[in-house]
């Protein structure tokens, strides 16, 4: 049964050309245009041992950066417990856990709305709401399903950890 809650991001094309400009300014002395939205992961190909610049937005929780993500780059972060990130303009080792099971991952998303409220959850995790309102955990599964999204969080990196 499809959901009510709907995906609002950009075109993928999009994204791609954006993406070198991002990981530059991500690294850069211009990294606080970026602080407060993007981190890039540092990611190893699990069969290739290619290395991929990944730049994605993140969302607070907890003392964790929270990653929505519904891209095949994530399998090559199952089982792995910590990855490079440049965040602030600092690239350091951090502890990562990705979570895929859709129950799980639809409780972190309610958190998170219920935690920065729907208005601001809504534009951080590229969803859309019915009506603008909080949605239910068990509306989230069903998206959490239809859209194929996963989780990845990060060990908050204010911590100095």
């Amino acid at each position: 049964m499809p959901t009510t809650i709907s995906r609002r991001v950009p075109p993928q094309r999009l994204v791609t050309l954006a993406n070198p400009l991002v990981r530059a300014v991500a690294r850069s002395p211009l990294h606080g245009l970026v602080d407060d939205a993007l981190l890039v992961l540092h990611v190893v190909g699990r069969r290739t041992g290619r290395r991929y610049d990944v730049p994605v937005g993140y969302v607070p929780l907890d003392g964790e950066l929270v990653v929505v993500t519904r891209h095949a780059w994530r399998v090559n972060l199952r089982g792995v417990a910590e990855v490079e990130v440049t965040h602030r303009a600092h690239r350091a080792r951090r502890r990562v856990r990705l979570e895929e099971d859709p129950a799980t991952v639809a409780a972190t998303l309610h958190r998170l709305v219920v935690r920065h409220g729907p208005v601001q959850a809504q534009r951080r995790l590229g969803l859309v709401f019915p009506g603008g309102l909080e949605p239910s955990a068990a509306e989230l599964e069903v998206a959490v399903r239809e859209f194929g999204l996963a989780v990845l969080r990060v060990a908050d990196t204010g911590s100095g950890s």
